[in-house]
C-alpha cells in the first residue's frame, strides 16, 4: 500500500472520531424550558369564555288599580227616584232631604254658589262641607228651614216651588207661615234656591242660589 494513501485514510478515521466525541459532549437542553423557535410554546393562551348569562326572570306587570266605585253606586234609591220627571224628582228628593249618605252620594264635588237674581253670575265654588248643611228639612210631612241649633219643633216651615228646565230642577224655598188650611200667610227673610241637574243616570246637587 502506497504511504500517503494510508496516512489520509487514517486522518479521515480521527477527524470523524473527534465530530462523534463532539456531539456525545453537547449540553441536553433544560428540562421543561421551552424551545423559542416552537410557536406553540410561545402562543398566548385563550381567555376563558365568559359565562352565558342567564336569561333575565321576567317581573310579572303590575296588577291595574281597580277604578273605586262612585260613592253613589253604594246608596240604593228607589227605581222611580232617577227618573227625569217631576215625579221622578219628587221620590228622589225625598230621600235627599231624608238621608245624609244620599246627600253626600248625589252632591257634586263643587257646588257652584251663584247670585239668586242672576243665576248667570258665579259668586264661587264650594265642596258641600264648605257650603253648609242642606237647609230643607222635611218635619212631620212638612218642609222646614233646617238651621243649626234648633230641635225639630223649632224650625219655621218654608214654601217650596220647584221648576224643571230639560236637565234642571230648580227647587226655590223662602221662610213662612202657613195658615190652617196650608195657604201661605207671608214669606220672612230672603229666598234661596237649589240647582239639581240630571247626570249619569240620576240627579245631583250643583248649584246653590243665594
Amino acid at each position: 500500500m502506497d504511504w500517503g494513501i494510508a496516512m489520509n485514510q487514517a486522518r479521515t478515521v480521527a477527524a470523524a472520531l473527534v465530530l462523534a466525541l463532539a456531539g456525545c459532549n453537547a449540553p441536553a437542553p433544560e428540562a421543561g424550558k421551552a424551545n423559542t423557535a416552537d410557536p406553540a410554546a410561545t402562543a398566548t393562551p385563550a381567555s376563558a369564555e365568559p359565562a352565558a348569562a342567564e336569561p333575565a326572570t321576567a317581573q310579572p306587570a303590575p296588577a291595574e288599580a281597580t277604578p273605586s266605585a262612585p260613592a253613589s253606586a253604594a246608596v240604593q234609591l228607589p227605581a222611580e227616584a232617577c227618573v227625569k220627571s217631576e215625579d221622578g224628582f219628587a221620590s228622589f228628593f225625598e230621600q235627599f232631604v231624608y238621608q245624609a249618605n244620599v246627600r253626600s252620594a248625589y252632591s257634586a264635588p263643587k257646588i257652584e254658589i251663584r247670585d239668586l237674581k242672576d243665576p248667570g253670575k258665579l259668586l264661587e265654588s264650594q265642596t258641600p262641607q264648605q257650603a253648609g248643611p242642606f237647609k230643607i228639612a222635611l218635619v212631620d210631612n212638612q218642609w222646614s228651614y233646617d238651621e243649626p241649633g234648633k230641635q225639630a219643633g223649632q224650625l219655621d216651615r218654608v214654601k217650596i216651588e220647584r221648576t224643571l228646565s230639560g236637565d234642571r230642577m230648580r227647587v226655590d224655598f223662602v221662610k213662612a207661615e202657613f195658615s190652617p188650611d196650608e195657604d201661605v200667610v207671608k214669606t220672612l227673610g230672603k229666598p234661596e234656591a237649589y240647582v239639581f241637574e240630571f247626570k249619569q243616570g240620576c240627579w245631583q246637587l250643583t248649584q246653590q242660589l243665594r
